[in-house]
């Protein structure tokens, strides 16, 4: 109990009454032993005794907010700092309770106490519950604060830094990053919030170049971090990208724990377990749900493992969709590893691959005979667990430069099939008449050679604008940075509409006043994509030989719509320009886009069909159809 030690020893004088004195010690001591009903009682004895004593209402209030009766709890600590306004143990209990209250302004402002800025452990308590009540401005504020008193306090510029980045303020992340930096050149964690921060806003060149710094001494954390960012690297190359991948699975996907012993065999319906952190609103979704639903289901048990907590409507979807849920959050590797071979897989699908909150070091010990990569994961695992990869022959054609260590499985019907929204608005024009080019990507993908090139456009269709959506625009200062990058190549910010997170369905009726979707290179869309035609919207891709730079035009391949697909950056130009001059006759047709796209890339039962045959031919099934596409991956 953190509160306690320091209320008995500064007992006034007025205290030394045997029986006042004897409550007041009752009721630190059952508080100290987790009795707080009974603590409340010892003390309102001890206030009926000594009705000014300032420990006796302190230890009130400690007790109330314990028994989370958080506005008793504040009356009577604001009491205590109204006598008291020195007093930190006071000041900080009542912060919490009024942060249980959701006044989290008010907490603010008692928190911005000097006294408690220039603490070091009551500082860092506090701060941690505005953490927890994810009070996030009012977090940042408080820092802010803390950092004008104390501006070489590195910890404070660091949590700072971080913090800013959390929430998307990417410009304070680079500036306080920078800041922290200065203090201690050699840090990782400074330089790691800086290095994200400007690939988030489309430094991506100047982030790689921090990351490659941070490279001389990898750890693993910033290791599998550099293999995610590597992909938004405008001069990517499969080379490089393979080398990356491999070095990483013979450094960081060490063996631990016992062998893997499969205990089922010769079962006619085959366990499939998926796992993935993403279950709730995304991609995983879009591209699973309507797979799931198609599967024969008297061959096939579906076990979706959740590794984060996922809650939202989407997330119940799923849930529905699956023969059993398995919630693995919170599981350390070892308890994850039991976990889930206590499931007695059959096949286990990874959705995660090296992506954020993955378990690739889990998967690499085998956790089931046959372990296969799919969904959100653009590249090979190079782990020697798993044996196949899943893509298709417009993705990764037989001349493909793309290397892997699994077995490759190219799916007939296409490594993607979209799941259309529930309800989404009508595929028809509800613009204003003015062209309007957009890209809902993240603004990491719009590396400075996008930027330049989609000025050249605004630059020869004179008229048009062009909209930017994602969830970073909503900070002020991104949407000026990003306003002034296109402003070096002379495009006006009137010309520019900006706009921050928005709800799926508001995305989607944004698509309605969209002529032409813009299809950021090398790291292209897929989920977006996938929106934009849904919508009825064409989409200009420039595809290269990595897998990221094929997804937009792997899609437009599918759909027959190889007019949309430039060969180079000049193409690329012209071929959105054709486009916005024949904007009015495609605002009539977006309805048939749609129907090309139920057709073509909506077509669940072909991908169940396909993908029941991919398991059945990996495990050696002899009435496994022959429809899908094998080649072993290359090895080095």
């Amino acid at each position: 109990m953190r509160y306690l030690p320091r209320v008995t020893r500064s007992l006034p004088p007025s205290a030394a009454r045997t029986d006042f004195s004897d409550a007041l010690r009752r009721c630190e001591a059952l508080l100290a032993a987790g009795q707080p009903d009974e603590a409340i009682l010892a003390a309102r004895d001890a206030l009926a005794l000594d009705k000014a004593s300032v420990p006796a209402r302190l230890l009130l209030g400690l007790a109330l907010l314990f028994c989370e009766r958080s506005a008793e709890a504040a009356h009577e600590l604001a009491e205590v700092l109204r006598r008291e306004p020195q007093r930190l143990l006071a000041r900080c209990a009542l912060i919490r309770a009024l942060l249980h209250e959701r006044r989290a302004d008010e907490a603010l402002a008692l928190a911005r106490d000097p006294g408690l800025l220039d603490a070091g452990a009551e500082f860092g308590g506090a701060l941690g519950d505005f953490a927890r009540a994810q009070a996030w401005p009012q977090h940042s504020d408080l820092l802010h604060a803390r950092v004008q008193r104390h501006p070489q306090d590195y910890a404070s510029l660091l949590a700072l830094a971080e913090a800013s980045h959390t929430r998307g303020a990417l410009g304070a992340a680079v500036h306080w990053s920078e800041r922290a930096l200065a203090l201690r050149p050699q840090a990782r964690a400074p330089r790691e919030v800086l290095a994200t921060a400007l690939i988030d806003r489309g430094d991506v060149e100047a982030g790689l170049a921090q990351y490659r710094e941070l490279l001389r001494e990898p750890n693993a954390d910033t290791a599998a971090r550099h293999l995610v960012l590597m992909h938004y690297d405008p001069h990517q190359d499969n080379e490089r990208l393979y080398a990356a991948h491999r070095d990483f699975a013979q450094r960081h996907l060490s063996a631990f724990g016992a062998p893997f012993v499969p205990r089922r065999g010769g079962a006619s319906t085959l366990r499939v377990g998926w796992l993935s952190p993403r279950f709730d609103e995304g991609p995983v979704a879009t591209f699973l749900g309507g797979l799931l639903d198609a599967f024969d289901r008297t061959r096939h048990r579906h076990l979706l493992i959740a590794l984060q907590p996922s809650r939202d409507a989407t997330a119940g979807r799923l849930h529905a969709l699956a023969d059993d849920w398995i919630e693995a959050s919170g599981l350390d590797d070892e308890a994850l590893l039991r976990r889930l071979r206590d499931l007695d897989l059959d096949v286990l699908i990874d959705l995660a691959g090296h992506s954020t909150w993955n378990r690739a070091r889990v998967v690499a010990q085998r956790v089931a005979p046959l372990q296969i990569s799919w969904l959100d994961w653009f590249d090979t695992t190079a782990s020697p667990a798993m044996d196949a990869w899943i893509s298709d022959r417009w993705l990764t054609p037989e001349d493909s430069g793309q290397r892997y260590s699994e077995r490759l499985l190219r799916l007939p019907s296409g490594r993607f099939c979209y799941t259309p929204p529930r309800s989404s608005p009508p595929a028809d024009y509800g613009g204003d008449g003015r062209v309007r080019f957009a890209s809902f990507n993240r603004l990491a993908k719009l590396n400075d050679a996008v930027v330049a090139t989609w000025a050249e456009i605004l630059r020869r269709v004179p008229q048009a604008e062009l909209e930017l959506g994602t969830r970073l625009l909503d900070d002020a200062a991104t949407r000026e940075y990003t306003s002034a990058r296109f402003a070096r190549h002379d495009i006006a910010p009137e010309r520019l509409r900006l706009h921050g997170r928005r709800a799926y369905a508001d995305l989607l009726e944004a698509y309605r006043r969209v002529d032409v979707a813009l299809d950021p290179f090398p790291f292209s869309g897929c989920t977006t994509t996938c929106d934009a035609l849904w919508m009825g919207v064409p989409t200009l891709a420039l595809p290269g030989e990595t897998f990221v730079s094929r997804q937009s035009a792997s899609l437009l391949w599918r759909l027959g719509r190889e007019e949309w697909i430039a060969r180079d950056r000049d193409d690329y130009v012209e071929r959105a320009v054709a486009i916005a001059s024949e904007a009015a006759v495609l605002r009539t047709r977006r309805a048939s886009l749609r129907a090309a796209m139920l057709e073509r890339l909506c077509d669940a039962g072909a991908q169940a069909a396909d993908f029941a045959a991919a398991l059945h031919e990996l495990r050696g099934g002899s009435d496994a159809p022959t429809r899908v596409d094998a080649s072993r991956g290359t090895h080095s």
